[in-house]
């Protein structure tokens, strides 16, 4: 509705998670340096935490699309609503692209350490990628610790990606999963956004949208943003979302702080308790963040993914060959492999 008026192309705050609008905080590079460095020395275990809404499930989207065409081979498993380990089993060679083998948990397994061992004469690096890994049962979270045992010459055969609530901490720290615990050798969380950040955040969603670059919620808007949000980015586009609308239904061509306000109060969202220095603190992050802005959108357009976070997916280099997982395990079923 508001689009044209704002000069967008697309919606710049869907909460869809959408790789292309990942703003790279300094905890999200943290975070996917960490995911990378994992995957790619073959550690075996990764767990990522994060609040809900600070963008896991976006990140491992992005990492992914960073990781297309290189060595990388990765099953996803976006949604764990599983309770049996055939369930598991299932959903890890779907992903991988191995199906019809649903008949037991015995040849489910010997498939997949056929495939996983083949993938590594290949030096393929197979990855399973479980998003709301804090809905596994304690089940399944063994099964993860038994698969992470196969080895083949020193290397991890299948290295694990486990993004999930902080609660998945405790969790682990029960004493049924100490093994599995010993076994998580990288570890990261994502962090909420500082009050910096949180004004890059939202006028790099509406660069990535198709804004000229112009700044269309002011400092003093993002302060109280800032405030009702957390600098938890679901909530921010939320009340962002709703404040395009408003301003577009009052005709206002920038967002000041009566009309985040007014969609706070709709919204019912609580202030985050600060006390006046940490109020002063706040103002001058935004305000110094608005007075850079414009110096780093030429930067924000010609590519967000930092050059770090290249070098890391440069050294995964592509194989040589493109065939399917299917096709690939057929012909080393034949040659007995």
């Amino acid at each position: 509705m508001y689009l044209e008026f704002f000069g967008l192309k697309t919606d710049p705050f869907s909460l869809v998670s959408d790789p292309r609008f990942l703003y790279y905080s300094e905890s999200h590079c943290d975070a996917m340096a960490h995911l990378l460095y994992g995957v790619r020395e073959r550690k075996g275990i990764i767990l990522m935490l994060g609040e809900a809404g600070t963008g896991k499930t976006t990140l491992v989207r992005a990492t992914l699309d960073m990781l297309r065409s290189t060595r990388v081979v990765p099953s996803v498993i976006m949604n764990p609503i599983l309770s049996q380990t055939e369930e598991f089993f299932e959903a890890v060679l779907r992903g991988f692209g191995l199906e019809g083998y649903r008949r037991s948990n015995v040849e489910m397994a010997e498939v997949l350490q056929r495939f996983l061992m083949q993938q590594a004469r290949r030096n393929r690096i197979p990855v399973l990628i479980v998003d709301e890994a804090q809905e596994l049962n304690r089940q399944l979270l063994e099964q993860i610790r038994m698969l992470s045992n196969l080895e083949s010459d020193g290397a991890k055969l299948l290295q694990f990606v486990l993004a999930a609530q902080p609660e998945m901490a405790e969790r682990i720290e029960a004493f049924e999963l100490r093994a599995l615990r010993q076994r998580i050798v990288v570890r990261c969380r994502l962090s909420s956004l500082n009050p910096q950040e949180t004004w890059s955040y939202l006028h790099s969603r509406l660069l990535c949208a198709g804004s000229d670059g112009r700044a269309i919620f002011q400092s003093g808007a993002v302060e109280v943003m800032y405030t009702y949000s957390g600098g938890i980015p679901r909530i921010l586009n939320s009340i962002a979302d709703n404040c395009l609308l408003a301003a577009y239904a009052r005709n206002q061509v920038t967002i000041d702080p009566s009309i985040v306000e007014r969609v706070a109060q709709h919204l019912e969202l609580k202030e985050i308790t600060i006390g006046s220095d940490q109020s002063e603190r706040i103002h001058q992050d935004v305000l110094r963040a608005s007075v850079t802005w414009k110096e780093v959108v030429h930067d924000l357009r010609s590519g967000s993914v930092p050059p770090a976070l290249r070098q890391f997916v440069e050294k995964l280099q592509a194989p040589d060959e493109s065939l399917s997982a299917s096709k690939v395990l057929a012909a080393a079923m034949q040659r007995g492999e």
